[in-house]
């Protein structure tokens, strides 16, 4: 019931009745993460007080109103003429800050949805292991019921019934690590959700099947290069590095002040009660040396770090294809027939054991591989879609249908 509620909450437009029929699937999931997943909101906060850095910029300096007491009695209104390239550069700079914030929350949005997409995935596989964990505990069960009538007519020595108990154990241990698992599993994608209070209980809706993904493996570096925001992002930050440097050379051009006067008793000597003046700031003592190094500086680290971040993105194309083609391939063999292979040799050893023209061990061996079939197939299926995930996640972009 406390799930039922949970997804209620998480999916406002589901009642609470459809909520226990039908639980979330991945893109419901994802969507709730990028409502609710504090990175994300942590992200987005950065990006307006970037947009708030650029009004500041662009911003108008106010006057400064004054006045002299004395006889005469003067009153005076300052304002500096803030057009010069100083100011063109500062707010270039800004923009390009606001961007390049831009871009970093939407490569944690990145960065998210993928988090959230593979532990999704986990907790499909860690259910689907709980499940082949509890059908490998009913076979031991009835195979100990069996074993027990067996033994009492006779037809089976007792260390089979001793072996029969020692697997029942072992599988029940089994299922109880595997529940634990699925637990972490649904505490670990809800914590990804920015669920509050997580619940146990929490189920998803989706498949591990297996679906060939159709990937344009020859233009993926391109895809990368003009699709990853923080490729972007960097780019930006140079250009920010740069406006920042040529704003530095900039101080160097002072920026004139303008200011008016009134004395309302005697005029001034030209006869008016108004006057008017200009001040300059002149970088006579201090040239702002250190403002032009350090914007230097700042431009050098900005183009190593594009330069690495470009690095990054090759090596994240080309790992990411080698693990989905890995896992593609195992799964396209389990796919071919050895999962019902593994069934069919499960069946058959069951009844050749309880018609005696098998062995104990035999169907115990016969258990374990379709047990390590089904387990190794689930596994393969979710490695496949996790890297199909990594893989949309290394050029910035969805390639799933």
């Amino acid at each position: 019931m406390r799930a039922a509620l949970l997804v209620a909450c998480l999916l406002p437009g589901l009642a609470a009745g459809a909520a226990a029929q039908s639980p979330p699937t991945l893109r419901d999931v994802v969507a709730v993460a990028l409502r609710q997943n504090p990175d994300v909101l942590a992200a987005r906060l950065r990006d307006d007080s970037a947009a708030a850095e650029r009004r500041i910029a662009r911003g108008i300096p106010n006057p400064t109103l004054g006045t002299l007491t004395g006889v005469p009695f003067q009153y005076s209104a300052s304002a500096s003429l803030d057009v010069g390239p100083a100011r063109w550069y500062r707010t270039g700079a800004a923009a390009r800050g606001a961007e390049a914030a831009r871009l970093d929350a939407d490569d944690v949005t990145r960065q998210t949805v993928f988090a959230v997409r593979q532990a999704f995935e986990d907790q499909l596989l860690a259910e689907a292991l709980r499940d082949i964990a509890s059908e490998r505990r009913d076979i031991y069960v009835q195979l100990l019921a069996a074993d027990s009538v067996r033994l009492r007519g006779g037809d089976v020595p007792e260390r089979n019934v001793t072996t029969s108990e020692v697997r029942l154990a072992r599988a029940d241990a089994d299922l109880t690590r595997a529940v634990a698992a699925v637990h972490a599993a649904r505490l670990a994608l809800q914590l990804l959700m920015g669920v509050a209070s997580p619940d146990t209980g929490f189920t998803v809706s989706g498949s591990l099947a297996y679906r060939p993904v159709a990937i344009p493996v020859d233009s993926l570096e391109a895809i990368a290069d003009a699709g990853r925001p923080d490729v972007r992002a960097a780019d930006a930050r140079v250009s920010q590095a740069r406006a920042l440097s040529s704003f530095a050379t900039a101080l160097l051009v002072p920026t004139p002040e303008i200011t008016l006067s009134y004395q309302p008793g005697a005029p001034y000597t030209t006869g008016s009660n108004w006057a008017v003046g200009i001040g300059l700031s002149l970088p006579v003592f201090y040239w702002y040396g250190g403002e032009r190094a350090r914007s230097q500086a700042s431009v050098r680290t900005a183009e190593v770090q594009s330069r690495r971040t470009r690095a990054q993105v090759a090596n994240d194309v080309a790992t990411a294809l080698d693990a989905l083609r890995a896992a593609q391939g195992l799964a396209e063999r389990y796919e071919a027939g050895l999962l019902a292979k593994s069934q069919q040799a499960l069946d058959e050893a069951r009844l050749a054991y309880r018609s005696g023209a098998t062995s104990l061990l035999d169907l115990l061996d016969a258990i374990q591989t379709w047990s390590d079939t089904r387990a190794d197939y689930d596994t393969a299926a979710h490695d496949y879609w996790v890297g199909v995930f990594a893989l949309s996640r290394a050029v910035g972009r969805d390639l799933t249908p």
